[in-house]
């Protein structure tokens, strides 16, 4: 695949038609863009068009094959298809991929509905009198906390293990990708794919998901920053919390704000973690010393980090680690910035979660 990639690159079409052929003989490791790749080396090669044209309706045959209506105008305009543009097999494969594309965004409307409702649904009004605990919903409830004129979103995740008899660990979770967010991500059912909710689950957690934002999120935004305990103070007045374990983290610039709280505002956190993270604040110098004494942060950075790179996180832990016996930095050589979504990236989460739970307070 590799070489017929490489010759295509080449505009040697023809030969590299040949590599795609030996490629796609084993069936199971041709995906769609594969197949797409040798459809145009096959258009441009003279001798092999009813090839091409025999790959190119093979395409819509793939079940969960991600085209939008703008991938299928994109793709009706790609120049190395020309080819095939004058061919009955060209309009019906365009016709298939519309209706393809329109199913799936069918599809993802309806889920977004149904998510919508019920994690509205799943919320819980706030307690008729203190201390008073309703039955809750398995999964995911929605809320909002008004700060200023911004009606700042979250999520509670509660276990099947949930009992309102017996208090529960919370663990607020900080996401990533802020700095990038133009909108609080709440019409997105794929949220619930997160690996913190299925650690959550094995640990029989709650977990606090706030909302972030570019213009509301926790890398330069204090209001969002004191936003996070109010909406702690919010879910232990709806859920049996167990106020000796709160936990706070968070991955990239989430956990780059577990930093903060762990030597900014400490306070009322048995323990923090930090996964792809720096220990870095745009809000000013961090106080580090603060970690002396205070609730322990676990960390968690890949060697090939290139976002994060691991020589700068581990050149500032040298730095302030004889001062910061509560900061346990852990590394691991491969998996990138988003090792959290690679295929040990649960049990990386949940290792790391487990060892600041058994820990934390001790």
């Amino acid at each position: 695949m590799q070489q017929a990639s490489a010759r295509l690159g080449q505009q040697d079409f023809c030969g590299a038609v040949q590599g795609f052929q030996a490629a796609f003989a084993d069936s199971t490791k041709a995906g769609p863009f594969d197949v797409f790749a040798g459809t145009i080396a096959a258009a441009n090669c003279p001798a092999q068009r009813t090839q091409a044209l025999r790959w190119l309706l093979r395409i819509p045959r793939f079940a969960d094959l991600p085209v939008t209506a703008q991938d299928v105008r994109n793709i009706a305009q790609e120049p190395g298809l020309r080819n095939l543009h004058d061919t009955p097999q060209w309009t019906y494969f365009l016709a298939r991929l519309q209706a393809h594309a329109a199913r799936r965004e069918a599809a993802a409307r309806q889920a977004t509905q149904q998510w919508l409702t019920s994690t509205r649904q799943n919320a819980l009004p706030g307690p008729a009198r203190r201390k008073h605990y309703a039955k809750a919903a398995t999964g995911f409830a929605r809320y909002a906390l008004p700060v200023d004129t911004v009606q700042a979103p979250y999520l509670v995740y509660v276990p099947k293990s949930y009992n309102p008899a017996t208090a529960a660990p919370l663990l607020v979770y900080l996401h990533g990708g802020v700095a990038s967010a133009t909108q609080f991500q709440v019409q997105d059912p794929g949220v619930a794919q997160e690996p913190i909710f299925r650690a959550a689950e094995q640990q029989g957690a709650l977990v606090l998901y706030p909302y972030g934002r570019k213009s509301f999120g926790w890398l330069e935004h204090e209001a969002a920053l004191a936003a996070v305990p109010r909406m702690v103070a919010e879910v232990q007045a709806r859920y049996r919390v167990d106020a000796r374990r709160v936990y706070l983290g968070g991955m990239s610039n989430g956990g780059t704000a577990a930093f903060w709280y762990a030597c900014q505002q400490p306070q009322g956190f048995a323990g923090f973690y930090a996964l792809s993270a720096t220990p870095m604040s745009k809000l000013g110098p961090l106080r580090f010393q603060t970690l002396a004494s205070g609730s322990p942060l676990y960390s968690l950075n890949a060697e090939d980090d290139e976002v994060f790179p691991y020589r700068e996180v581990a050149a500032i832990h040298d730095q302030h680690k004889a001062r910061t016996p509560q900061w346990h930095f852990a590394t691991r050589p491969t998996g990138g910035h988003s090792f959290l979504y690679g295929p040990d990236g649960d049990q990386a989460l949940l290792a790391l979660l487990r060892q600041m739970m058994n820990n934390a307070g001790r």
